[in-house]
């Protein structure tokens, strides 16, 4: 396949590329895909002076919430639906606000965890705050979550008055009821556990300044933090690794429009190859047929004075058989170039000529520094010509032919010989494979 065939390759392949689904990025869900992967999850947590929210981390049964929600609690119902479990509190930190229960008994059928997004969310992060705030309680008792949109403002190093810890600043509307609740950004993956609302703060620090919350801001304890508190435990949960996309996917199935322009990227590579080989095998098959009519058909009688030593001479360089000289290098075409070797009657024409015959990797000669690709250049035995990327000399072309007579034999085969040898013998780098000429003096 020609070099000027792989841009046009690369581009449909970079095309499809951006067509096809991100491998390292989540699918975000549409709302009912959303509330099917999440309700199996969120669970009412229910204590003697009040109510909160938590989420299922494994199928063991162990359930996220707030620590403030069970501090103290000397009994603890997670209710789901109509279905009631009690759980015990296994670890709790008051520093971090959260806390780790584990069902007793039966437990909840059909509970499903969430996957935990352990690496920071972005600002702009479309977000949904779930859980059971008091209001839609007393109007809905509890029968499902709520879910309230909204997106991350930032990640912040705060703390809820007794240490450091990430923060999620989002805007996501939750209330009391909420607390313990997961934040989830729109793969459905837990990015925080809510902890605070509008009108609670937030300090910087042990003894700093406290930010007040105004009315839309909201805070969520990073899940990053209960992770590694799960992890020192050997409690087992599901860490979700990658970023999530914010739009939604446009529809779900295979993405036949990538795989389209796949398959028609292909098809023009294949075509432009098999044109390629084509060309190529006309350029040989007119070569061929050329020189069998050569061959064949009885040449002209010369003009009185001329004789059959004048005829000119072309010596075939390439790698397949018939050819003059053979290349032993897997790049060279089957028949790569011809030198052609002109007879010594006009003093102004060019002796040597090398024509490519449409070679796939090109012949060049070097020439003014540097190597330049030729169709067909005049050349002298002292030049440097490659063959795709075998280098030699036209003297040692020459040599390798027939010691340079158009015709073998004759009286004017001496005087190409003698010329010929005017160039300098030449030697091979046994390290590089490089013709070079002999210094003089050395044999």
């Amino acid at each position: 396949m020609r070099v000027r065939c792989l841009p046009a390759f690369f581009a449909l392949l970079a095309i499809a590329t951006a067509a096809a689904p991100n491998a390292h990025a989540a699918t975000a869900l549409d709302d009912a895909a959303m509330r099917q992967r999440v309700a199996p999850a969120i669970v009412l947590v229910i204590v003697e002076e009040g109510f909160g929210s938590g989420f299922v981390l494994n199928a063991q049964g162990h359930v996220a919430t707030n620590h403030h929600v069970v501090a103290n609690a000397e009994r603890i119902i997670l209710r789901q639906g109509e279905r009631t479990a009690p759980a015990n509190v296994v670890w709790s930190s008051p520093r971090l606000d959260l806390a780790v229960l584990q069902l007793r008994g039966r437990g909840l059928p059909g509970i499903r965890p969430l996957p935990l997004a352990v690496s920071p969310p972005a600002p702009l992060l479309d977000v949904v705050a779930v859980g059971f705030p008091g209001a839609a309680n007393a109007v809905t008792a509890a029968a499902a979550p709520s879910y309230n949109e909204g997106n991350v403002g930032r990640v912040v190093e705060g703390t809820w008055g007794l240490g450091r810890l990430r923060i999620v600043q989002h805007s996501a509307d939750i209330n009391p009821g909420n607390s313990g609740g997961p934040l989830i950004d729109v793969c459905g993956r837990v990015v925080g556990v809510n902890t605070g609302f509008a009108g609670v703060s937030v300090s910087t620090g042990p003894g700093g300044p406290r930010i007040e919350a105004p009315s839309g801001v909201f805070w969520a304890s990073f899940i990053g933090e209960l992770a590694a508190a799960l992890d020192s435990l050997s409690v087992p949960y599901a860490a979700a690794a990658g970023s999530c996309e914010a739009a939604p996917a446009a529809a779900p199935g295979t993405n036949w429009f990538g795989i389209a322009l796949v398959a028609a990227a292909l098809a023009v590579v294949a075509l432009l190859f098999a044109f390629a080989s084509f060309r190529r095998n006309v350029a040989v098959a007119a070569v061929r047929v050329r020189d069998g009519i050569s061959r064949r058909v009885p040449a002209a009688r010369p003009e009185s004075g001329e004789s059959g030593a004048a005829r000119p001479r072309n010596i075939r360089i390439g790698r397949g058989r018939g050819v003059d000289v053979a290349l032993p290098a897997k790049r060279v075409s089957r028949l790569h170039a011809e030198l052609e070797v002109a007879p010594v009657t006009d003093p102004n024409a060019p002796r040597y000529v090398l024509r490519d015959c449409n070679s796939t990797n090109g012949t060049r000669v070097f020439r003014h520094g540097r190597w330049e690709r030729i169709h067909r250049e005049a050349v002298q035995p002292t030049d440097r010509v490659q063959f795709a990327d075998f280098e030699t000399t036209v003297a040692e072309l020459l040599r390798l032919a027939g010691s340079g007579s158009p015709s073998g034999t004759g009286g004017s085969a001496a005087r190409h010989t003698a010329g010929d040898r005017l160039a300098g013998p030449v030697q091979r780098n046994p390290g590089t494979g490089e013709v070079m000429r002999r210094p003089e003096g050395e044999r």
